[in-house]
């Protein structure tokens, strides 16, 4: 068992991959009609994950149709790589399997709503079983994926209903059987240890060794602005926001090339069930159920996040730690817990809103002031929002007026970030759009589809050697975005 606080010796495989990916990919392939005797014959090849014991929930005490959770491991497992594969540099002294992914899949199939929640590898938690801490990956290599589960339940409280773990020897078949993973980048990016070089900014194709590198890429990650190469801070949480970007687009890709015709329904769940091993418990049944209830789910609809957390050293290793108030109502959602609070929201009549134009769309700030208008807001003078390059549509509230934001997001038809800023005095929220707005609706969204509060980014600090916080960096929220992440192509400019 590692020491508390140890440094893992070895250079670590990176935080492998998207176990997202793969699943979605086989469930969304399961939906096809006609697909079940094939299915059933590959989920024989399936092998099962045994020792589990009462870890997982027993889904005989929930009513048909209720949400589920699914821990979706990414193990750092070399089985099926080439002798020569680039990925094999290095391992030569890798001891055991390990896991650098781990996620949080939450369907609700009632509602067709689907919650993806990343838990950084370096969260620094007390490990199920045993009497010390460590960085949460440590939960895996120790007690494997018992060990893993429990922990998240220990400290987190989320009941764990299945259990998924992918190596990544297939990863890049399954990108060349959708023919890559076309991406908008708005300026050139790379990184050396992982490879990735993308030297003009516009639309990419990524082929399955630039997909590899995109998603290992951490804190070598560089964007290229006015003819320098600049480093992304953000680490292992901006790696996270990529992934689960490239989920998103890596799925849209899937869609357009067809995932329900039979040849690609065979090259999909061929290649995906053999790196995946399940609990005991998954059957086919349930795949097929949940994958014809999400036959037509739109991937830009699923809701990402990730957890609030602090950077800090612990025996001389680099961890974060949680910021558990912060972190509470999203860590609610995933437990199934009834949102907080319980007052009526605000009305649009008791909102002061500003709009700002981020999108470069001509005309755009004042055609949804007068939409929002029209709702019953109060709208401050349109303008546009000067040095804002987000590609996600953005609300920002001063401090206390968290819930006339979370009005406004109600009444915006597409994903929003929320964002709390002290410089917000001219109105109680400020609207940003951005490439991706969609518009507004008439009647608002239910509250619990707004994700929990975020918090606002700070700068980290540079000071070295500290054993208490050294920084704070931001929740991420449903689509919010941390770090140097790809966005969307231009108006009137598609990479699909």
């Amino acid at each position: 068992m590692a020491a508390e606080g140890a440094v893992r010796r070895g250079r670590s495989w990176g935080q492998r991959l998207l176990i997202a990916f793969n699943i979605c990919c086989v469930l969304g392939a399961l939906a096809t009609a006609g697909a079940l005797s094939y299915a059933n014959a590959k989920l024989g090849e399936v092998v099962r994950v045994g020792g589990l014991g009462g870890s997982l929930r027993d889904g005989e005490d929930l009513p048909p149709g209720s949400p589920q959770n699914y821990l979706l491991v990414g193990s750092d497992d070399d089985t099926g790589l080439g002798p020569d594969d680039p990925e094999k540099a290095g391992r030569e002294d890798v001891i055991g399997v390990r896991t650098d992914t781990i996620m949080v899949l939450r369907t609700d199939p009632q509602h067709t709503t689907a919650r993806l929640l990343s838990f950084p590898r370096d969260l620094w938690v007390p490990i199920a079983g045993k009497r010390s801490k460590s960085r949460i990956n440590e939960a895996f290599n120790v007690g494997g994926a018992k060990g893993l589960i429990d922990t998240i339940k220990l400290n987190y409280g989320i009941p764990i209903d299945h259990y998924v773990q992918v190596n990544f020897a297939s990863f890049k078949d399954l990108v060349e059987a959708i023919d890559g993973v076309p991406m908008y980048f708005p300026e050139p990016v790379r990184s050396r240890h992982s490879r990735l070089s993308v030297p003009r900014a516009g639309c990419v194709t990524l082929d399955a060794t630039q997909a590899l590198a995109f998603v290992r890429a951490r804190s070598d990650y560089q964007v290229q602005r006015d003819g320098e190469w600049e480093p992304d801070p953000s680490g292992d949480l901006g790696r996270i926001s990529r992934q689960q970007y490239f989920i998103q687009t890596a799925l849209q890709r899937a869609i357009a090339k067809g995932v329900r015709n039979p040849n690609t329904l065979r090259q999909l769940v061929g290649l995906g069930v053999r790196s995946v091993k399940v609990d005991p418990d998954l059957r086919i049944d349930d795949i097929v159920a949940l994958g014809q209830r999400f036959r037509t789910f739109n991937p830009d609809n699923l809701l990402t996040y990730s957890l609030p957390v602090t950077e800090a050293v612990k025996g001389g290793a680099q961890v974060l730690e949680l910021e558990a108030e912060k972190a509470e109502p999203i860590l609610a959602l995933f437990r199934g817990e009834p949102q907080a609070g319980g007052a009526a929201p605000p009305a649009p009549s008791s909102v002061r809103v500003q709009v700002l134009n981020g999108s470069r769309t001509q005309g755009q700030a004042r055609e949804v002031s007068s939409a929002l208008s029209a709702l019953g807001f109060h709208t401050g003078p349109p303008s546009d929002a000067e040095g804002f390059d987000g590609v996600r549509t953005t609300v920002r509230f001063s401090p206390g007026k968290l819930d006339q934001a979370r009005t406004v997001a109600r009444y915006v038809a597409g994903p929003v970030v929320l964002e709390e800023r002290a410089d917000v005095t001219a109105a109680d929220v400020v609207l940003v759009t951005a490439a991706d707005w969609k518009g507004t609706r008439r009647a608002p969204r239910p509250d619990a589809e707004i994700p929990g509060p975020p918090t606002a980014p700070t700068t980290p600090s540079s000071e070295a050697g500290s054993t208490s916080a050294a920084s704070s960096t931001s929740s991420t929220t449903s689509t919010s975005i941390v770090g140097d992440v790809p966005g969307p192509a231009p108006p009137g400019q598609s990479c699909g």
